[in-house]
C-alpha cells in the first residue's frame, strides 16, 4: 500500500488497458490519452525527484 522510491508506471501499466476513463469497452486507441496524459505526469515526477 505504500508507494516504491523511484518507480514510475505509464500507458497500460498504469492502469489504462481494459477501463479507465473510456470504458472496458474501448477501443485500443482510445487509450492514447491517458498514455500520453500519464507519461506527462511521471516525467514530470521523474525530473522532479532527479533534482
Amino acid at each position: 500500500g505504500e508507494p516504491v522510491p523511484g518507480l514510475y508506471a505509464v500507458g497500460e501499466v498504469a492502469g489504462f488497458g481494459g477501463g479507465g476513463v473510456h470504458g472496458y469497452a474501448a477501443l485500443e486507441g482510445t487509450f492514447l490519452g491517458g498514455c500520453i496524459f500519464s507519461g506527462r505526469s511521471a516525467g514530470r515526477a521523474a525530473t522532479k525527484a532527479a533534482g
